[in-house]
C-alpha cells in the first residue's frame, strides 16, 4: 500500500511538471525518500543526482540561467539543507527562479535531540520569494490542499521578480508504505500560475522623456539582466540619440563593433582626461554592472540618473538615482523612441577616439606576447570561443580581466557570471548546470581558488553530455588581493589574504577522468583550446602564472593607457 508520504510527493512532482518545471536535481538522503522516489519514477521528470548539496544547488542555478525556468532541488534534512543557502542567496539577488524541496523531521522530533533534526522552518530567512511548510502527510491529506500550497509557492516564479521558493516537507516514517491517503479526483488539473504584469509608471516615464531633449552629454549604461534580443533596439536608440553605450561584461553589447559601443570604457576611465567631462544624463538599463571605475566616475550629484529595469529591486549603490522606472523594457524603449533628441556630437566622437586608440594599443601589445598572463588569456579567449559555446566567467580577476581586455571578436552564445553575490563558490557546478540546461557546450574561465573551492563538482562535469572546458589561471593564490591596498601590509598579506599554495590540477583531472593540458605559451594555449573544442569532451586547461608578474603587467598596461 502506497504511503501518504509518497502519494503527496507524487502530487508535488506532477504539479511542478505540469507547470513546465521538469528538471530535478537530487542529493541522496533518507528523509527525502518520498520526494526522490516520486521524481525518479515519473517518466516526464529529467533527473540528475549529486552527492554535494551545495554543488547541486549551483547546478540548478546554472540550469535556470540557461533556460529561464526553475529547476527543482531535493535534499534530506539537517545540514544538507543549509548547504543550499549560498546558491539560494545568489538566485535571490539575481532573480533566478529555483524550487527548493527540503525534507524535514516531523514536529515531535524537532528540538528533542533527535538525530539530524534542526530548525528548518524558514531557514533561508528573507531570501525565498515564497515559503510553505508541508505538514506530515497522513490519511487525511487532500489533493486540493496540496495544490493550494503549491499555487501560493509558484506564483512568484512567474512574476517580475523571480527567484527561489522553498517548500519544507515534514515526513514521518515509514516513507513509502502504509498510511495511504485519498487519491486525487480523476481529471483534476492543477491551477496555472498567471504571470504578474509590470504596470508602467507613466509619470516616471514622462519625466525621463522630458530630460532626454535637455541632455547634451547623454550616456546609455547597460547592466546585467537585459535580454539579448533588445541589443539591436538599444543600439538603435543610441544612434538616434547620438550617445555612447557603456555595456557590462555580461552584455553582448560589450563585444559589439558598433561605433556607439565603447567597449573599453573601464580602461578609458584610467585616463584623467576621460574623467574630466561627465555625462549630464545617464539612462541605466538593467541591473548592476561590474566596473568599479564606472561606479566612481558616475558618482556625481550633477548627473541626472535614471534607473530603468524590468525587476523591482533597487540598483543604486551611489544613492544618486533621480528617476526610477520598472516595466517591460521593450515597451519602455518603444516609448523613448518617440522623443526628439539633441546632443553634443563632440561628446560621442571623443569616446570613439579613445576607444579606437585603446583597442589598437591592446591588440598591438597583447598579440606580440607569447608569455601567458591573465590579460592575454582574456584577450585571446575572446577571439577563440565559438558561436555554439557559452562562456561563464569566474569572479575576482577573470571577469574583470575579460571586461578590460576582451576584444570585440567574441562570438559566444552568451556570457554568464554569478554576480548576485559575486562569490567564488559553486562556479564549476554553475557551469555544469548551464551546459545541462542549455544543451550547449560551456567554457568557464576561473581562478585557482575558485576551482579548489568547488573541486568535487568535477563529478558533475563528468556526468553530463555537453562538454565543459575549464580554463583555470593558477597563480597559487588569490590574485585579486595584489590589486588591493592590503598588499602593502607585508606582515599579514601572504598568509592571511593571498592564501598561497603549491597545488596543481593534473591529478584532479585524472581522478575525474578528464583530459588535461598545461600550455606554457599563447600558441600552446590556442592549440590546446582548439584540441578541446574538436574533441567535444570536457577538459581542464591549467595556465600557471605569477601573481607578482601579473600585477606588474597590469600596472604597465594601465600606465601606458593613462599616457595615451
Amino acid at each position: 500500500m502506497k504511503s501518504a508520504n509518497l502519494q503527496v510527493s507524487e502530487w508535488i512532482v506532477e504539479t511542478l511538471i505540469s507547470q513546465g518545471i521538469n528538471r530535478f536535481i537530487i542529493s541522496p538522503g533518507s528523509r527525502s525518500t518520498p520526494l526522490t522516489v516520486a521524481a525518479a519514477r515519473n517518466a516526464k521528470a529529467i533527473t540528475r543526482t549529486h552527492f554535494d548539496e551545495r554543488g547541486a544547488a549551483y547546478f540548478a542555478l546554472g540550469c535556470a540561467r540557461a533556460t529561464g525556468r526553475a529547476a527543482v532541488l531535493i535534499c534530506t534534512s539537517g545540514s544538507a539543507v543549509a548547504n543550499y543557502f549560498p546558491a539560494i542567496i545568489e538566485a535571490a539577488m539575481d532573480n533566478v527562479p529555483m524550487v527548493v524541496l527540503t525534507a524535514d523531521r516531523p514536529p515531535e522530533l524537532i528540538g528533542q535531540g533527535a538525530n539530524q533534526a534542526i530548525y528548518q522552518d524558514q531557514i533561508f530567512g528573507r531570501y525565498p520569494r515564497a515559503y510553505e511548510n508541508l505538514d506530515p502527510p497522513d490519511q487525511g491529506s487532500k489533493y486540493s490542499d496540496i495544490l493550494t500550497q503549491l499555487y501560493r509557492l509558484l506564483i512568484p516564479l512567474t512574476g517580475n521578480a523571480p527567484g527561489p521558493v522553498h517548500l519544507n516537507c515534514q515526513f514521518r516514517e515509514p516513507f513509502l508504505r502504509g498510511n495511504e491517503c485519498q487519491p486525487a479526483a480523476p481529471g483534476t488539473l492543477p491551477p496555472s500560475a498567471e504571470p504578474v504584469e509590470n504596470i508602467l509608471d507613466l509619470a516616471s516615464l514622462d519625466m525621463i522623456k522630458e530630460q532626454i531633449p535637455k541632455a547634451q552629454r547623454g550616456l546609455l549604461v547597460i547592466g546585467r539582466g537585459v535580454p539579448p534580443h533588445l541589443n539591436g533596439t538599444l543600439l538603435g536608440f543610441a544612434q538616434k540619440w547620438n550617445v555612447p553605450v557603456f555595456a557590462d561584461v555580461q552584455s553582448g553589447l560589450r563585444y559589439d563593433p558598433s561605433p556607439h559601443s565603447i567597449n573599453h570604457f573601464d580602461l578609458a576611465l584610467l585616463r584623467e582626461q576621460s574623467n574630466q567631462v561627465k555625462p549630464d544624463l545617464v539612462l541605466h538599463f538593467g541591473g548592476a554592472f561590474t566596473s568599479k571605475r564606472l561606479l566612481t566616475y558616475l558618482n556625481d550629484d550633477r548627473i541626472v540618473y535614471a534607473s530603468i529595469r524590468s525587476t523591482p529591486e533597487i540598483v543604486d549603490p551611489n544613492h544618486q538615482v533621480d528617476l526610477s522606472l520598472v516595466g517591460d523594457l521593450t515597451d519602455i524603449l518603444d516609448k523613448l523612441e518617440e522623443v526628439e533628441t539633441i546632443s553634443n556630437p563632440g561628446w560621442l566622437t571623443g569616446w570613439q577616439a579613445i576607444e579606437k586608440i585603446i583597442s589598437h594599443h591592446l591588440e598591438t601589445q597583447l598579440c606580440k606576447m607569447e608569455q601567458l598572463s591573465d590579460p592575454a588569456i582574456a584577450y585571446f579567449l575572446s577571439t577563440l570561443v565559438p558561436t555554439h559555446q557559452a562562456l561563464l566567467l569566474g569572479n575576482s580577476m577573470p571577469i574583470r580581466d575579460m571586461e578590460m581586455f576582451a576584444s570585440t571578436q567574441l562570438k559566444a552564445s552568451g556570457v554568464y557570471a554569478n554576480r548576485g553575490t559575486s562569490g567564488i563558490d559553486g562556479l564549476l557546478a554553475t557551469a555544469s548546470g548551464l551546459a545541462f540546461g542549455s544543451g550547449q557546450p560551456v567554457t568557464i574561465f576561473l581562478g585557482d581558488l575558485s576551482l579548489l573551492h568547488d573541486l568535487n563538482s568535477l563529478a558533475l562535469i563528468q556526468g553530463i553530455e555537453q562538454p565543459v572546458i575549464v580554463i583555470v589561471s593558477n597563480n597559487r593564490g588569490g590574485g585579486i588581493f595584489d590589486f588591493l591596498p592590503i598588499h602593502q601590509e607585508t606582515d599579514v598579506f601572504e598568509r592571511f589574504f593571498s592564501t598561497p599554495h603549491d597545488l596543481n590540477f593534473e591529478h584532479a583531472a585524472r581522478m575525474f577522468g578528464l583530459p588535461y593540458a598545461q600550455p606554457n605559451t599563447v600558441s600552446g594555449f590556442k592549440a590546446n583550446y582548439a584540441q578541446a573544442l574538436k574533441s567535444q569532451e570536457s577538459w581542464i586547461i591549467e595556465i600557471k602564472t605569477d601573481r607578482k608578474e601579473n600585477r606588474r603587467l597590469h600596472q604597465d598596461l594601465f600606465q601606458t593607457i593613462k599616457d595615451l
